[in-house]
């Protein structure tokens, strides 16, 4: 046995960060555009534009720069703030997993598989 959980922070009822959507961000980071990142999710473009617009928009701040088309291609980056919201969400993330861990190994004596 093995325990997992959602986790999500809310903005007004509304999911404003995830696991998921961080992993997103990351995807998007990595291939230097939304639609790649997209692919990596295993979702369509227009579903990654839409979490991500969410996000900015409940979390009240710019995540990704983005550049249209032209001679070297449109892309996406993360900003500043992108950056610091992934690293903050991926250690919120991280410690949860711990937490989650210990209590399913003081609750059932047993740790769970690595």
């Amino acid at each position: 046995m093995e325990p997992r959980f959602n986790l999500w922070i809310e903005a007004g009822g509304e999911v404003a960060a995830s696991r998921w959507r961080m992993e997103l961000l990351s995807a998007i980071e990595e291939h230097g555009s939304i639609t790649a990142g997209a692919r990596e999710m295993g979702v369509p473009y227009r579903v990654a534009w839409q979490k991500v617009h969410e996000m900015e928009e409940r979390l009240g701040m710019q995540l990704l720069e983005t550049q249209t088309g032209g001679a070297e291609g449109g892309g996406a980056r993360l900003t500043e703030a992108g950056r610091e919201h992934v690293g903050r969400m991926r250690a919120f993330c991280d410690r949860a997993d711990r937490a989650i861990r210990e209590i399913y190994s003081e609750t059932f004596g047993q740790s769970p598989p690595d």
